[in-house]
């Protein structure tokens, strides 16, 4: 008979050999950077004229589904200025009034309700320790991993913005990240920045995922956030 484990490493290693078809990307997914000199108000609403042009991110996968396409898919939109970096999550729900949402102070990890992370890798080193994850819920509450070290914890949600709206087909959150959280790097031409995207849904208990190259989480590679030129610091 065979052991748990002689079973497992067998799983391994036909997802490995590629028998086993996982559905996640070949190569991590892209987003074009796009300069913007007329933000966004960032009320959890998606009426500002830059979000009609802003690129867009899809086809989340789930990674608790062995990475299949996502049942309820998340719409992100991505653009910045010499200020900041500015979000939109348009996360589509069937059922909305199911939507689970907890925590109404910041700086409070949400868990075992709904939320998104944006996470991004400023350094571009693909390093778990250099990745920044800026959290929010449908209550639009402001949570950041590694804050600033010179920054008191209570001040830390005053220095970035989150808002979100329940809608009637999912819910909405806007963000608004100034350069001034970021250590990036000083250039005189556009960069490549790491990022990623994912969503917590407490009602089906999916963790969907916008760039997912990997089997395993913790060797996921980020999606890439591409002709990015950060302001001068």
């Amino acid at each position: 008979m065979k052991t748990t484990f002689q079973i497992s490493f067998f799983l391994i290693l036909l997802v490995f050999a590629g028998c086993i078809n996982i559905n996640v990307n070949k190569h991590p997914k892209e987003l074009k950077a796009v300069k913007v000199t007329s933000p966004p108000v960032i009320d959890g609403k998606l009426d500002d004229a830059v979000w009609k042009k802003a690129p867009r991110g899809t086809d989340f996968v789930d990674r608790n589904a062995n990475n299949e396409t996502a049942q309820d898919q998340t719409v992100i939109k991505l653009v910045y200025s010499d200020k900041a970096i500015y979000l939109a999550w348009y996360c589509y729900d069937e059922e909305p009034d199911q939507i689970v949402t907890n925590v109404t102070d910041d700086q409070v990890r949400p868990f075992n309700e709904d939320w998104i992370s944006f996470t991004i890798d400023p350094l571009h080193t693909h390093q778990f320790t250099d990745r920044i994850f800026f959290m929010s819920n449908p209550n639009g509450i402001n949570f950041v991993s590694h804050p600033p070290f010179n920054v008191p914890i209570d001040d830390v949600p005053k220095l970035w913005n989150a808002a979100a709206n329940i809608v009637e087909d999912g819910w909405i959150v806007e963000m608004e990240i100034p350069w001034d959280m970021l250590d990036y790097p000083e250039a005189t031409e556009p960069i490549e920045i790491g990022i990623n995207f994912d969503r917590g849904h407490a009602r089906t208990g999916a963790n969907t995922w916008w760039s997912k190259v990997r089997f395993i989480e913790d060797d996921r590679m980020d999606g890439h956030w591409v002709n990015v030129l950060p302001p001068p610091k």
